[in-house]
């Protein structure tokens, strides 16, 4: 009796790891797919005349670990826009990251439809907005650029050089 439930809770656990994997396994493709349809709308993309992206940087950090992009993104147009996605010919993902304060805690999150105000600006920044940059093709030297195309909710984009630099990097 004792091997009968030990072999049940034996294949229970291992149904339960399996479709944990296969979720993730599906996260992953749901992801792939994203990046491959951000990647056609960046080549059909034309350049904003109305926003401006500027101070870029990535924090370089040693693979397999992702790195993180920052940013200011200035709107001198007359209306609001959303920055919808990114991505980069370094990376294979780039993904749109929020952290914030919860408790005493920091927690960081997806994010989507990233509003930058008529008129305004925001920066991506340590601490709060980011773009994840993950999966490498090539780890990025100190001191070298790599592009990134912002994707916005109007169809158009901003491009931007980054500069790769040190992980104790604070800020620009």
């Amino acid at each position: 009796m004792k091997t009968l439930v030990l072999a049940g809770l034996i294949a229970f656990s291992g149904l339960a790891s399996a479709q944990g994997g296969h979720a993730s396994h599906a996260k992953q493709h749901g992801h792939a797919a994203a990046t491959q349809d951000l990647r056609a709308q960046a080549d059909q993309a034309k350049q904003s005349e109305s926003v401006q992206v500027s101070e870029c940087w990535i924090r370089s950090l040693p693979a397999p670990a992702p790195s993180a992009g920052y940013f200011l993104l200035k709107n001198g147009g007359d209306k609001d826009i959303k920055l919808q996605g990114a991505v980069s010919p370094t990376y294979g993902m780039v993904m749109l990251h929020q952290t914030m304060q919860h408790d005493g805690m920091s927690k960081m999150s997806e994010t989507h439809d990233v509003v930058i105000p008529a008129g305004g600006e925001l920066a991506f920044k340590p601490g709060g907005y980011h773009a994840m940059l993950e999966q490498a093709k090539t780890a990025p030297a100190i001191g070298s650029q790599v592009g990134i195309d912002l994707l916005f909710d109007n169809g158009e984009k901003a491009s931007a050089q980054c500069e790769v630099k040190p992980a104790n990097t604070k800020a620009h």
